[in-house]
């Protein structure tokens, strides 16, 4: 500055107070009178009214520029998302849409009221107001018009609304309030409006996540939104942050079943793998999520059912769904069934030319692991042999049932066998082999022993009966409850015949019959109808021994559980529970306690015991409520016989409980249960909860007490 310029008063004012150089006085001088106070509320209300309308917000009828459709060139554009047409229809904009919007909004009075808040207010102030109202209308634009709408082609609806209309009226606005003139629209800033408008969408659609995954065969467009947003670690970070604290809030509680947890985590995977295809985004949101899982005592057992379920029939039409089956996990199965999933993302392929280092984000202990559902949640577990015995006992049950192919078995295990190796699977491989053959064993075995057919009856007891038979091989297979109990005696002379026919056909190899294991066909004949039922053999036992003997007196057979107990060689329980399974299938009923009588005739209208109104309501009635009370003692029984077997199994335990606090001294109950998984053969199958009822039972008992810290101890004697 020259010594000899002389300052303006006000700016000679302003540099006798800020002497440095680098201070500058404003371009444009406040001029805050009392009545622009006034007005400055007044004026910030009427300027956000005007933009809204001008900018389309609120209104869903808004079009812009003529409202008819022009044939090879598509139809107007809607501000309001969901009543747009199809956005690869919205034409561009021609002249005549130009000048008929322009000549709509030269008709607001904003034009007007501008210049005099200019001379109120100052051009400086309506520039900081219009600033701020432009960010906010943008946030409420982008959250009117496009929360919870989940449509293709959604960036172009959002880019044109930007182009035309936001990023033009504000410059036209800003050329009012310059001095100079200026042109309308420069590419840089409707840049710049358009990153500001992905920005605001992609928060929105990270506050949607949850939802959107949820409902994921709906809002799969969504993540499309989320896309443009992801695109440098500050914004990727933000949705990670956001939505684990909403898995965490929503999802990872005692009150969501472990089949919705795994559905969500289904659709989290296909949903980031679009989203992220290098999964560092996939491997920090799920951490929480698979830590919980593993926590869960029933993961593995919904795992191996659901990928043992069956995914639909051949046409791909789904099979009906079951909200305790994780169905969706078979029907991956089968989509990825002929890709090899063998190789290890965290090899080096020297021969990959598309190989890239890991993204710049990746946490330290990154690893690369697989996008796809089902790697993800067979590898939950530190160690495949927690999944590989779970799946040995699902499957063994399965291939014990009478089923006509074990296709979906088969298919599961050549998969799991590119993932863990032939050896880990080798004990589901003998059982299946054990299966197959015992059809070839079978049929000859029938053939060389004559095994009469069915239909060949001459009058002896058990003709009609045929004996099929599966041969295992006991040391591959788990461990099989044998309920010892007495078969009927054509069973026993049928059982003794092929055993002699096996041991002819397969030299130095022996027979154990196993009786509680299979399924027996029954078919009963009353006077008035027959019944036809699948059962387990211990259920069919039972109601043979309510066999007719044929004697003269014509009462029906009537048994109680004591004496089938004794004769059967089954507990009580397991005789009551069988006598209720047929109570339910209206074949027994219970005329005192634990005794039952054979129902040979159902009761018609004419029965008062059945009667109400002459209508069948009665009758029906009735039938229901007994159905609903055999139903209800069905599963009291199966819940006492799951408890007695339960506790039968863990009193195996005593001894070895016993000898180790003797020969140790004195443990906690969570070290208790570490050596026990150590010292018994198979791991300890039982959670922390059970055991400590198990070890407060031998306190009762007198045998363990409970001493400092509570630490359990023998009693001392």
């Amino acid at each position: 500055m020259s010594k000899t310029e002389i300052l303006p008063p006000n700016r000679a004012t302003f540099a006798s107070v800020f002497s440095h150089p680098t201070f500058r006085p404003p371009k444009h001088q406040q001029r805050f009178t009392a009545t622009a106070s006034k007005q400055l509320p007044v004026i910030k209300s009427t300027l956000k009214h005007h933009l809204r309308s001008l900018l389309g917000i609120g209104d869903e009828t808004f079009l812009y520029g003529q409202d008819r459709w022009i044939s090879g060139r598509g139809g107007p554009f809607h501000s309001h998302f969901e009543t747009c047409p199809d956005p690869a229809q919205i034409r561009h904009p021609t002249s005549e849409d130009h000048a008929t919007q322009l000549a709509r909004e030269s008709r607001s009075p904003l034009w007007t009221y501008l210049e005099q808040w200019k001379s109120i207010v100052g051009p400086s102030t309506l520039k900081k107001q219009l600033a701020s109202f432009l960010i906010d209308l943008l946030a409420e634009f982008i959250t009117w018009s496009y929360a919870g709408v989940y449509r293709e082609w959604l960036e172009r609806h959002l880019d044109f609304w930007v182009e035309h209309l936001l990023a033009r009226i504000t410059q036209k606005m800003c050329h009012h309030l310059e001095d100079d003139s200026q042109s309308l629209s420069t590419p840089v800033e409707t840049k710049k409006w358009k990153d500001m408008a992905t920005a605001r969408l992609g928060a929105l659609r990270v506050d949607e996540l949850f939802n959107v995954i949820v409902e994921w065969d709906v809002t799969a467009p969504a993540i499309e939104d989320l896309r443009a947003f992801t695109t440098n670690p500050a914004t990727r970070a933000y949705l990670t942050q956001d939505f684990a604290n909403v898995l965490q809030k929503r999802l990872l509680h005692p009150g969501a079943s472990t089949v919705e947890i795994l559905q969500i985590y289904i659709s989290i995977i296909r949903a980031f793998r679009i989203l992220d295809p290098r999964g560092v985004l996939l491997d920090r949101i799920a951490r929480k999520l698979r830590r919980y899982l593993r926590e869960r005592d029933d993961t593995i057992k919904v795992i191996v059912v659901g990928l043992l379920s069956d995914p639909g029939s051949d046409d791909g039409k789904p099979a009906p769904p079951d909200p305790n089956v994780l169905t969706e996990l078979a029907v991956e199965l089968n989509n990825t069934n002929n890709q090899s999933s063998g190789a290890d993302d965290t090899d080096f392929d020297w021969n990959n030319m598309d190989w890239v280092p890991d993204p710049i984000d990746a946490a330290p202990d990154y690893a690369k692991t697989k996008n796809d559902v089902i790697g993800s949640l067979i590898t939950l577990f530190d160690t495949k042999d927690v999944f590989v015995r779970e799946l040995q006992y699902y499957i063994a049950d399965r291939l014990l049932k009478k089923n006509e192919d074990f296709n979906q078995e088969i298919s599961v295990l050549e998969h799991l066998k590119l993932r863990f190796g032939d050896a880990a699977l080798q004990g589901c491989e003998v059982m299946l082999r054990d299966v197959l053959d015992s059809r070839k064993v079978d049929t000859v075995v029938r053939r060389d022993r004559g095994m009469h057919d069915p239909s060949a009856t001459d009058g002896r007891e058990g003709d009609g009966v045929q004996l099929h038979a599966k041969i295992l091989s006991r040391l591959f297979w788990p461990s099989i409850p044998e309920q010892g109990f007495t078969v009927p005696k054509f069973v026993q002379e049928q059982q003794k015949s092929y055993e002699a026919g096996f041991e002819a056909l397969k030299q130095n190899r022996k027979l154990t019959w196993n009786n509680a294991v299979g399924q027996v066909e029954v078919e009963l004949e009353f006077e008035d109808r027959t019944v036809v039922e699948e059962v387990l053999p211990w259920h069919a036992t039972v109601i043979y021994a309510f066999q007719d003997t044929g004697a003269a007196d014509a009462s029906p057979v009537s048994k109680t559980v004591a004496e089938l107990a004794a004769e059967l060689s089954i507990s009580p329980t397991h005789v009551r529970m069988a006598c209720v399974f047929w109570m339910s299938k209206r074949v027994l009923i219970e005329t005192i306690r634990d005794t039952f009588v054979v129902l040979d005739r159902l009761p018609d209208a004419t029965d008062s015991a059945m009667q109400d109104d002459g209508s069948g309501a009665g009758r029906h009635d009735t039938a229901s409520s007994s159905a609903a009370a055999a139903a209800a003692a069905v599963a009291q029984a199966a819940k006492e016989a799951e408890e007695e077997e339960r506790k039968a199994k863990m009193a195996v335990y005593h001894q070895f409980v016993v000898s180790m606090l003797t020969n140790q001294g004195a443990m906690p109950l969570p070290r208790i249960a570490m050596m026990l998984g150590i010292v018994v053969p198979g791991g300890f199958p039982f959670s922390n909860e059970e055991l400590k009822e198990f070890l407060v039972g031998m306190v009762k008992d007198g045998v363990l007490e409970i001493g400092h810290g509570g630490a359990y101890k023998v009693v001392s004697s």
